[in-house]
């Protein structure tokens, strides 16, 4: 057989070959995605703080300051969970035991104060078509929480085989993070320069991401928490640490938390502390959360314009759910990173001159200067 068939043959069968393999591979990963780049994720974000217990310790056990590390966030992981299961759960089973108690005693007319049945009998609602329609969503909850049994428990079991294969995840990550990423870039068919780029960008989009959302944590629970003070929410407080927990679904996550709260207070009567919740909800908590200061925050640490920062996240959280958070950024940031790739050693007529317009307008502001 000639010398170039039996070159051709190879390169054909070591292709068949390359191509079952990561099928396979990716067959074998997907049932296991979610704790692999969650764990991923976390390995990212306090790689920083690894590398610095590391150098501590001279460099010697590097399984030790990777198991600290990746243990440290794990607990924090327990205790939030354990605050949304505990606190926050207790108080919202009471608040469900006070409004049934009241429902029970004075019947939805009673429940919902004089105004608001004026309101509705106005619009031609009645107590009795109320009364009627509670009962129907009661009995649909039992039917609904008595098939849900099952599936708590399979969703538990599921919970803890995340958690436990996240932080396996994480710690060999971190442990092995820097072999891993020289063997990336050796095995990428590109020009090492252009590898480590792209592998930069990824981790800048993944970190500015963790630092925006914990910030916007931080800024919406205590903003819905000011807003609950003031218009008398029972336990502020509490309710405060759900919504900050909350925002980590960016726009709708909050809602989830202050929309009830407001439409109870409505309910019972309360109607101006009900739309004064819902208005400074909107306004403080959302509006200025993720239409201002979020794009802001996460554009100019990840060099990307306010445009595709919305694209990024909101296309994100609609493609791969609440994980999108983190994908959805690290899609567009690889493929900013190849588009300036291209720009700068594979465009025909050389480098762009002009501003790139991917990048916020501050930077064209630097430039320009």
């Amino acid at each position: 057989m000639p010398g170039v068939e039996r070159t051709r043959l190879q390169q054909g069968t070591f292709l068949v070959l390359f191509v079952l393999a990561a099928y396979a591979f990716w067959r074998t990963l997907e049932p296991i995605w979610v704790p692999v780049l969650l764990g991923l994720v976390i390995a990212v974000g306090v790689h920083p703080i690894h590398e610095r217990l590391l150098r501590r310790l001279g460099g010697k056990h590097p399984g030790l300051p990777a198991a600290v590390v990746t243990a440290v966030v794990m607990v924090l992981a327990l205790a939030i969970t354990a605050f949304l299961v505990f606190v926050v759960g207790e108080r919202v089973l009471e608040f469900a035991r006070q409004l049934a108690t009241s429902y029970e005693k004075k019947g939805a007319a009673g429940l919902l104060g004089h105004d608001l049945n004026v309101l509705l009998s106005r619009l031609g609602v009645q107590p009795d078509e109320i009364n009627q329609r509670i009962a129907e969503a009661a009995r649909d909850l039992a039917a609904f929480l008595g098939k849900g049994a099952t599936s708590f428990v399979t969703g538990l079991f599921t919970a803890i085989f995340i958690f436990i294969f996240t932080a396996i995840t994480s710690y060999y990550l971190l442990r092995e993070g820097t072999e891993s990423t020289y063997w990336l870039v050796e095995m990428m068919p590109l020009p090492n320069g252009q590898v480590a780029q792209i592998v930069r960008d990824v981790r800048d989009v993944t970190r500015a991401m963790l630092f925006s959302t914990a910030v916007m944590s931080v800024y919406q629970g205590v903003t819905a928490g000011i807003g609950y003070w003031i218009f008398g929410v029972d336990s502020p407080l509490v309710w405060a640490s759900l919504t900050g927990i909350a925002s980590i679904l960016p726009a709708v996550g909050t809602a989830l938390v202050w929309a009830p709260v407001g439409i109870v207070m409505l309910l019972i009567g309360r109607v101006a502390q009900g739309i004064g919740i819902l208005l400074w909800s909107l306004v403080v908590v959302v509006f200025v959360a993720d239409y201002i200061l979020r794009p802001k925050l996460v554009g100019t640490r990840i060099k990307m314009s306010d445009l595709l920062v919305f694209i990024a996240i909101f296309g994100g959280i609609e493609a791969f759910g609440i994980l999108g958070v983190i994908l959805g950024p690290i899609a567009v940031a690889v493929l900013l990173s190849l588009l300036r790739i291209y720009q700068r050693d594979y465009r025909p007529e050389g480098p762009v001159q002009a501003h790139d317009p991917t990048q916020p307008d501050d930077s064209a502001v630097q430039t320009a200067s």
